[in-house]
């Protein structure tokens, strides 16, 4: 049986991802565990910064009318999709680090930027001390939902589920254990080493992605959808 993929990332994210999967010819079970909805937060004046760093393409869609103080600061961002939606919402986009907030600061060297407002979700990856002076402002965040029946029925069946966050790896395990499902059928396939440790063993596989990118994600994927 040629296994599909299972896509637990909130709607609009899961959609790219579909789309990339099946360009590869890949079957693709999307269900989202998560709902993005936008918080309320302060805006400090923009005065205060010498570039906006941002991690992820929601930090745009929801960050609300306050981002327009924001379009003369060069942006920093993590992920192609993430500069593609600041570059449309008026924003230039400077750097791209595609291997995640701390990467992307530690390319940047101890000169560059030295004040740094970061735009990011209420739960995300914190980075470890930098030259740079950070501030966070959460104006994002995904709130979790019950698993989908579509969701649901696939893991009966046995299949390969993508894995983005740690956050998402211990709701997922939370609701298999609710929902008393097997997780012996199904191949975990991780975007980082830590969420895979957060999977946990009782899955018929746990694998991390070699780059922190849905390419090299898909491409690990792919090989365990073959029958």
């Amino acid at each position: 049986m040629k296994r599909s993929l299972v896509i637990l990332r909130p709607i609009d994210s899961a959609r790219e991802t579909e789309n990339r999967a099946e360009k590869l010819g890949l079957s693709v079970i999307a269900d989202p565990l998560f709902i993005i909805e936008p918080m309320e937060w302060t805006a400090p004046p923009a005065g205060q910064f010498d570039a906006l760093m941002l991690t992820s393409a929601n930090a745009v869609k929801y960050g609300g009318d306050m981002l327009s103080q924001y379009v003369q600061l060069p942006v920093l961002a993590v992920g192609d999709a993430t500069a593609m939606a600041a570059r449309q919402a008026g924003f230039t986009v400077t750097d791209i680090g595609n291997g995640g907030a701390e990467d992307l600061l530690q390319s940047l060297g101890p000169d560059r930027y030295p004040r740094i407002l970061r735009l990011t979700g209420k739960d995300h990856v914190k980075t470890a001390a930098s030259p740079q002076k950070l501030t966070l402002r959460r104006v994002y965040q995904a709130a979790a939902l019950p698993l989908g029946e579509s969701a649901q029925t696939a893991l009966q069946q046995g299949h390969v589920v993508l894995l983005y966050s740690v956050r998402a790896a211990k709701i997922l395990n939370d609701e298999m254990d609710r929902l008393q499902l097997e997780r012996s059928n199904n191949d975990i396939v991780a975007l980082s080493p830590a969420i895979a440790e957060a999977a946990g063993s009782r899955w018929k596989s746990v694998q991390a992605a070699e780059q922190p990118t849905d390419d090299a994600l898909l491409s690990l994927a792919g090989r365990l959808c073959l029958p």
